[in-house]
């Protein structure tokens, strides 16, 4: 099923379901999807693995704090352990991405020189095992968290389960937000976008359930992280081509000139688009979503209730 709470499921089943999908998903692709396609098997393994772990965030009023930790900790740690294959291949798709966008400002050379040298310096990574995931560690730390899911002890259930995490991940991510600006530190803006995507991996879990309004937040929220995501990239291509251990023969200085200035136009579009994705206090946040929560719940009922009438009362 996708990633998402049907407006009929129980919260707890809801969670269990999903963390089986998404630890499910995140085993095969690195036992099995390595085989044939390896960046795209550790690309689709560290999505599951991201999303699992905003999962647990959300579930924070349902979970006992010591048990989310202990598996959060051992998701962080699998997805470290092959997060050196996707760094490889970003600094190759952003310099690709860098030349596409900038097509003739600068001599085609220059791209194609910077992304040969990341091309070569991926291979002889590999070649030494520095980007290998078939070792099984990542599997067997993944494998282990799912092996406990029976384990785990889900005490709350409705929207008390969910509100504190949903409510926690807005906090955060409005706070993130009022710390940058256009120009902004590499580190506060890298901290801003990991709150937007749990926030959009909520609001994707719980808008079958809280209805459109909450599906176009989500959408606004997807958007901006790609913008954020996109930013990060491009910064960590920039401090490879400006470290003094880049040989490569090419005007580099023109080449980060291009850089800074899509920074620019993509931190200026975030911050417009975050003024109006945080636009509320926490609190009439949590006030309009306990609301979407409730009436959706109440729709889900509706079918099954001797009184349809009763849908309306619960809906106001």
């Amino acid at each position: 099923m996708a990633y998402k709470f049907e407006a009929d499921e129980s919260v707890r089943g809801a969670i269990l379901r999903c963390s089986r999908e998404q630890l499910d998903e995140a085993v095969f692709e690195l036992s099995e999807g390595t085989s044939t396609d390896p960046v795209s098997a550790v690309h689709e393994a560290r999505k599951a693995i991201k999303k699992q772990r905003s999962l647990l965030r959300l579930a924070r009023g349902a979970m006992p704090s010591g048990q989310r930790r202990r598996e959060n900790a051992a998701l962080r740690g699998a997805a470290r352990r092959i997060s050196g294959v996707r760094d490889a291949d970003v600094l190759i798709a952003t310099i690709g991405q860098l030349s596409e966008r900038f097509a003739g400002q600068l001599p085609a050379h220059a791209f194609e020189s910077i992304r040969s040298y990341f091309d070569a310096r991926r291979s002889a990574q590999n070649g030494n095992g520095g980007g290998s995931v078939l070792d099984g560690r990542a599997v067997r730390e993944l494998a282990a968290v799912r092996a406990r899911m029976d384990d785990w002890d889900l005490r709350a259930g409705g929207w008390k389960a969910l509100e504190p995490g949903l409510l926690r991940a807005y906090g955060r991510g409005r706070a993130a937000f009022a710390r940058v600006g256009v120009g902004g530190e590499m580190e506060d803006l890298h901290a801003w976008r990991k709150r937007v995507k749990d926030l959009w991996y909520h609001e994707r879990l719980l808008a079958p359930t809280c209805g459109p309004t909450m599906a176009g937040h989500a959408k606004e929220l997807d958007r901006l992280s790609d913008l954020l995501g996109d930013d990060h990239d491009l910064a960590l291509l920039r401090q490879e081509l400006t470290a003094d251990s880049t040989p490569v023969a090419v005007d580099l200085g023109a080449v980060v000139g291009l850089i800074d200035y899509r920074h620019t136009e993509l931190q200026s579009e975030a911050i417009h688009i975050g003024d109006r994705v945080y636009a509320e206090t926490p609190k009439a946040f949590r006030r309009r979503m306990g609301e979407y929560w409730n009436a959706g719940r109440a729709l889900a009922r509706a079918p099954h209730e001797e009184h349809p009438a009763q849908l309306a009362a619960a809906t106001r």
